[in-house]
């Protein structure tokens, strides 16, 4: 399995709550199931933007099938510079069972897990520590090799 990432514009360019739809266009066809699961959570996770926790640590896509993704979003004068993303492949969330983790900060992540706890595909993580993976072993690709997201290293 590799990881894709990509940057979503967000204030001043849009709204907390309209950079989420953005992301919800990014992972989901017009009219999936998934759709209304992202969408009861809009402003939830529109806050998590607004406060810029989406800019520090990524919003993590863990779907059945394919590559995991890591949305962050710029703000300010990044967001200004920066463009949509390119369209995805495949749409991530197409299979039922996926997840997403949120990142949070510690003030608020009591809150947040509260307001998530009745939609079971999303997690909220402090932003300060690292995203949890369930193996040790490095994640590898289909012909057995390693496979390495460059432009996640050079992220600055």
């Amino acid at each position: 399995m590799s990881v894709a990432s990509r940057q979503v514009p967000s204030v001043p360019v849009r709204t907390s709550a309209a950079t989420w739809n953005t992301i919800i266009d990014l992972l989901t066809p017009p009219g999936a199931s998934a759709r209304a699961d992202l969408a009861a959570v809009t402003s939830t996770v529109a806050m998590l933007i607004a406060e810029e926790y989406t800019g520090e640590a990524p919003i993590v896509v863990m779907p059945v099938v394919g590559d995991r993704m890591r949305i962050y979003t710029l703000h300010g004068a990044a967001a200004v510079e920066g463009e949509d993303p390119a369209a995805l492949a495949t749409w991530p969330l197409a299979e039922f069972g996926w997840r997403i983790s949120l990142p949070c900060g510690v003030d608020d992540l009591d809150e947040v897990r509260t307001a998530l706890r009745p939609y079971p595909h999303f997690e909220v993580r402090d932003v300060s520590e690292g995203i949890a993976t369930t193996s040790a072993v490095p994640q590898q690709g289909a012909s057995g090799r390693v496979v390495i997201d460059y432009a996640e290293l050079e992220r600055s």
